[in-house]
């Protein structure tokens, strides 16, 4: 699997050992943390970039981490991350630390 922010991606699989569903909720949830670099200090754009390349590929999103969740549950909820994120455009630049 090519994708340019394979770390970011990885990062977004981790938090699913701790996410207690994988609806809607909680991928605004995890969203918002992207947005406010909560958890994910890469930013909101990184993450959405890494979701959209492996969703594009048909290589298992979950090869380097095994979550409690199944690779279509996993590519699932990454749509819903994904549809989140877009719906927060344009995301608002990071703040200087």
């Amino acid at each position: 699997m090519t994708i340019a922010h394979r770390a970011e991606l990885n990062s977004v699989i981790y938090g699913l050992f701790r996410a207690p569903s994988l609806e809607r909720d909680v991928a605004t949830s995890m969203a918002e943390a992207m947005l406010a670099r909560k958890y994910f200090s890469h930013g909101p754009q990184a993450y959405s970039q890494a979701i959209a390349q492996a969703l594009g590929q048909s290589d298992p999103v979950t090869a380097d981490i095994e979550p409690p969740y199944g690779e279509n549950e996993v590519r699932a909820f990454l749509q819903l991350v994904h549809e989140e994120l877009d719906k927060q455009k344009p995301w608002p630049a990071p703040v200087d630390q």
